[in-house]
């Protein structure tokens, strides 16, 4: 009987103890600020590697006494470390100590940086823009000069070649094709051009010549 009790103690203390002792660290990492009042402390410990915890309990470290001892500047740190990161550890507590302002700063030229970082893809958008739209206008403007010279160009040759109403007999001045026969005396011109059929006669030797004399 005694020997039953003796193992039914060792059974129980051998499950207990570690649970025990698992329950004893979790609340000693989850609490590594209860035994401290001054935060310079704790920050110390936590730098010689005495103490450390990745995910604290904010709740309970809010309501510690060495949170509450701290200045204001560094507890808004810490409020706004937890904030942001979603979590609390020990790395937080020390940034906080040594510059209040860390995390207003940190989060601050993040957002500064971004929204330059904005600025200046928009400028590149509009600047691309603003390129095709000259590249556009340029082609516009060199197509609409082609069209233009195209029909100057129709307009000239249909001048010198083929005047309207004018007889083509004699491309280098204008005799109207309904006109009655003349002769030399009836026109001004000397000295031109003469294609057969010469209806006028202006040709009198044949030379390719009208009006000589």
């Amino acid at each position: 009987m005694i020997r039953i009790c003796s193992l039914f103690i060792i059974f129980t203390a051998a499950v207990i103890s570690p649970i025990v002792t698992n329950n004893f660290y979790a609340y000693a990492v989850q609490a590594i600020w209860r035994d401290y009042e001054d935060m310079k402390e704790l920050v110390k410990d936590i730098r010689n590697g005495n103490k450390n915890d990745d995910n604290m309990d904010w709740d309970k470290f809010r309501d510690s006494t060495v949170y509450k001892n701290e200045n204001e500047d560094v507890r808004d740190c810490i409020d706004l470390a937890n904030k942001v990161g979603g979590k609390l550890g020990d790395y937080e507590i020390v940034r906080c100590f040594d510059n209040a302002n860390y995390y207003k700063e940190k989060y601050t030229d993040e957002k500064g940086i971004k929204n330059e970082q904005d600025v200046s893809k928009q400028q590149e958008v509009n600047q691309s823009q603003s390129e095709k739209n000259v590249s556009k206008q340029q082609e516009a403007n060199q197509s609409q000069s082609e069209k233009e010279g195209d029909v100057s160009q129709t307009q000239n040759s249909s001048d010198v070649n083929s005047p309207e109403g004018c007889d083509s007999s004699y491309p280098d001045i204008c005799i109207s094709i309904t006109s009655a026969k003349l002769s030399c005396f009836d026109i001004p011109y000397k000295y031109f051009k003469v294609l057969l059929p010469d209806r006028h006669e202006f040709d009198s030797d044949g030379d390719g010549i009208g009006c000589e004399g």
